[in-house]
């Protein structure tokens, strides 16, 4: 059986404002301090990474923590590539 896809009416506007979010930490506009990440993350919060690796809440937030205070680094790895041919 198919899961059913159909987002319920009374919530689309939560669907939208996730929309807008995603992703999530590449959003400067949201913040770029720890703080900000915080604020944006439950304390149960926990990611899978593309190569279905689980990471942690600490594990990201450190990590985002690191990206922001060296821009310039590794940046070609956040890059959107499913615009590239």
């Amino acid at each position: 059986m198919e899961p059913n896809l159909v987002t319920d009416p009374k919530i689309l506007n939560v669907l939208n404002e996730l929309i807008q979010r995603e992703p999530i930490f590449h959003r400067p506009e949201l913040g770029t301090r720890r703080a900000d990440f915080e604020q944006m993350t439950e304390s149960t919060f926990w990611e899978v990474g593309a190569s279905g690796r689980r990471y942690s809440r600490e594990y990201v937030l450190d990590e985002i923590e690191k990206r922001y205070a060296s821009p310039e680094e590794d940046t070609d790895q956040y890059c959107d590539r499913s615009q590239q041919i």
